[in-house]
């Protein structure tokens, strides 16, 4: 085993909604536990992944922010509308609910944008905000009708690209913590 690999971290980037947000998505989140228990990300708060980027060291992480810092400070930042909701399928297994972020050419350009930036090139995850991760089949079939019929709109002028990290070992049962923020053109 590498003596080093204790000092690997893994790091996420995302944009966090404002305050009005997460309260509702937070609600949602517990609404759902009501329904079927405990399940994966209840507790995480909301936002809208942007990157990651595993196995770097802390050192070498700051550099390459650094490098970051210059284009995203650059960026203007854009609207974004949350509306509604939605389901990914993940197989047969069942789903991942989730408040949609409203896609246009302008919209998903700027997130290509942003992921070329972080050398995400080909990660074309579509961006959104999870209320309910990885649900089983049938849990699922409870708690959709109840969501998929509510109504929910909110716009949002991003301010940052928020970097999380935790260690690479144990990573899974480690909490992610504030590494730090780039800020959009016109916020930092």
């Amino acid at each position: 085993m590498d003596i080093n690999v204790s000092t690997y971290w893994d790091y996420m980037m995302m944009i966090a909604p404002p305050a009005e947000v997460l309260e509702v998505i937070g609600k949602y989140k517990k609404a759902t536990a009501r329904l079927i228990g405990n399940y994966e990300g209840m507790y995480s708060q909301a936002h809208i992944s942007v990157s990651r980027q595993y196995r770097q060291m802390p050192g070498t992480m700051i550099q390459k922010l650094d490098w970051y810092k210059r284009p995203i400070s650059r960026l203007n930042p854009i609207t974004l509308q949350v509306n509604g909701f939605s389901f990914f399928k993940q197989g047969d297994t069942g789903a991942t609910i989730y408040a949609k972020i409203e896609l246009n050419p302008e919209v998903t350009n700027w997130f290509t944008h942003i992921r070329k930036v972080f050398g995400d090139k080909k990660w074309d995850a579509v961006p959104h905000i999870t209320i309910a991760k990885n649900v089983p089949a049938a849990p699922f079939q409870k708690v959709w009708p109840k969501i998929s019929d509510k109504q929910y709109q909110f716009d949002f002028l991003p301010q940052s690209i928020t970097v999380l990290s935790r260690p690479m070992i144990g990573g899974h049962n480690q909490i992610w913590t504030p590494f730090k923020e780039l800020y959009f053109n016109n916020f930092g």
